[in-house]
């Protein structure tokens, strides 16, 4: 097996999990979701009571699919706030001296309720922990809103684990883009091939690392196939805890 002198990680469903059952359950025509919509209302109705749930919860996740294609043109990464005022404008047509005040407390609700909805196994602190005394660390996320990502690892007591921690709203690209990748490897002072990266998402994680020259772990939970892709994983797991039997 390659010698690698550092172990690059994904945050969201690789070291930490996304349950969205831990989200508060909203009702739209008789059905539940789950989402943080609701407690986002909620801060909305305080400045603007005239517009229904059903009415914001359409311009709620509307705006996400926009927000998510803008990045998703040329990988640029763009700040939560940015959502907000895009849902705002779907809703109200004039702003006032509020709106700014209107913004950031939504952000915040909303980035509270998605923290709270991380889970991280134990057999994962005993994976990094056992990494750790091996390699060095990193972590290169996808995440527009970067005080929710080093308040979740630090919530979990890791971040001090990680030599660096590269969140792509403090970057300015997400991944697959080279930039990204090449941030940390610089940072670390350390050839591609001197890398291993671990994470979930086919795109972002595996062809990202394996176009700049990086070996990958995709942590492949629910058993997808690979197929034709050209950019193929290196290894493949179905869970975290799994990484410490490749290295």
């Amino acid at each position: 097996m390659k010698k690698y002198k550092a172990v690059i990680f994904d945050l969201f469903d690789t070291l930490v999990n996304f349950n969205r059952s831990r989200l508060p359950a909203a009702d739209i025509d008789g059905v539940e979701i789950r989402s943080t919509s609701i407690e986002v209302y909620k801060v909305f109705q305080k400045f603007h009571n005239s517009v229904d749930f059903k009415d914001f919860y359409t311009a709620f996740t509307e705006s996400y699919a926009e927000f998510e294609e803008n990045k998703r043109k040329n990988y640029r990464e763009f700040h939560n706030r940015e959502r907000f005022r895009l849902m705002i404008s779907k809703m109200i047509s004039e702003t006032n001296c509020h709106f700014e005040e209107l913004v950031d407390e939504m952000v915040l609700v909303h980035m509270g309720k998605i923290a709270s909805a991380m889970e991280f196994p134990e057999e994962n602190r005993h994976t990094l922990k056992t990494l750790k005394s091996k390699y060095r660390l990193a972590i290169i996320s996808n995440f527009d809103h970067a005080p929710t990502a080093y308040g979740i690892l630090e919530r979990f007591d890791i971040k001090t684990l990680f030599e660096r921690i590269f969140i792509s709203i403090e970057v300015g690209w997400r991944k697959p883009k080279a930039d990204i990748f090449f941030s940390a490897l610089n940072y670390l002072k350390i050839e591609p091939e001197e890398a291993i990266f671990v994470g979930d998402n086919f795109e972002a994680d595996v062809v990202g690392s394996k176009a700049v020259g990086m070996d990958v772990v995709w942590i492949n939970k629910n058993r997808e196939p690979i197929g034709e892709e050209i950019s193929k994983p290196d290894y493949v797991v179905s869970r975290f805890a799994d990484v410490n039997n490749i290295l």
